[in-house]
């Protein structure tokens, strides 16, 4: 009696392998062979905004949708335009750019020009 359930314990554990290793392979390959294939739909960009919280630029066809992604729910924010070369930023902003700080005149004597005038003179 107890060879069997020796028998019975050993070929439902290599069973219970055998279906874990099928569902691996069915995941790793399968379902990733089929979202590739997709010239349809799919993420451009994805950013993670919180540890549940996501925002993903989605393609379908040509359009373009943002979609924030929460643990509870998936909502449509807007719309996006179709060609997005054209919202990108001609010029990079360069130090020319930056606001300029205004030199107010203070009351003491600037002792640094005063210095520069001295040395020149000599």
């Amino acid at each position: 009696m107890g060879g069997y359930i020796a028998n019975f314990t050993v070929y439902t554990m290599a069973m219970l392998g055998l279906i874990c290793f099928a569902l691996f392979v069915y995941k790793k390959f399968l379902i990733n062979n089929t979202s590739k294939n997709s010239n349809f739909l799919g993420i451009e960009e994805c950013i993670s905004i919180a540890p549940r919280k996501t925002l993903y630029v989605v393609r379908a066809g040509n359009e373009r949708f943002l979609i924030a992604s929460d643990v509870d729910k998936t909502s449509l924010i807007s719309k996006l335009d179709t060609n997005p070369k054209e919202q990108r930023i001609e010029k990079q902003p360069g130090v020319e750019d930056l606001p300029v700080i205004v030199d107010f005149k203070s009351k003491e004597k600037p002792v640094i020009k005063e210095m520069l005038k001295k040395i020149n003179e000599l």
